[in-house]
């Protein structure tokens, strides 16, 4: 298996386990539940609906894990902005559920394993990107953040 596919399986995996974590562990925080809950639930919803538009300009350019499956690169919509707002709504939305779900210990799976994975990913397309588009890709990377604005 290439080293791409290990990586985006891992990230999977690490989503899932966080979402798991944030389910069944618990912590107390020192703010109310009843703030808590919608707050962490807005949150999570907001970054799927982030997640859903940014797979939605991509169209079939999605369905590649780590290389690119199109002739075109997606500068449109969310892309505009950010290089990688797929993962972006991923972990808006991961820390999202674990807020609602009150699990300070997702949190930390999340910022510990999910994020670092994501941008290891995000690390790899870029390369695989720039190899495929060249002087396209690098003039789009200056003026575009990479997942986290104002993170070049």
């Amino acid at each position: 298996m290439k080293r791409e596919n290990v990586v985006a399986l891992a990230h999977a995996l690490t989503g899932v386990a966080v979402m798991i974590i944030s389910f069944y562990v618990k912590t107390d925080f020192l703010v109310s539940i009843d703030i808590l809950k919608p707050l962490g639930f807005t949150i999570f919803v907001l970054g799927m609906v982030l997640l859903t538009f940014s797979v939605a300009s991509l169209r079939k350019a999605f369905l590649g894990n780590v290389e690119p499956v199109t002739g075109q690169l997606v500068t449109s919509g969310p892309y505009k902005l950010i290089r990688h707002p797929v993962y972006l709504g991923m972990v808006i939305s991961i820390f999202g559920l674990a807020l609602g779900m009150k699990s300070l210990w997702g949190m930390i799976s999340a910022i510990v394993i999910f994020v670092p994975l994501g941008m290891y990913r995000a690390k790899l397309e870029e390369k695989a990107l720039a190899a495929a588009f060249g002087d396209e890709w690098h003039q789009y990377i200056r003026r575009t953040f990479f997942m986290f604005p104002p993170v070049y």
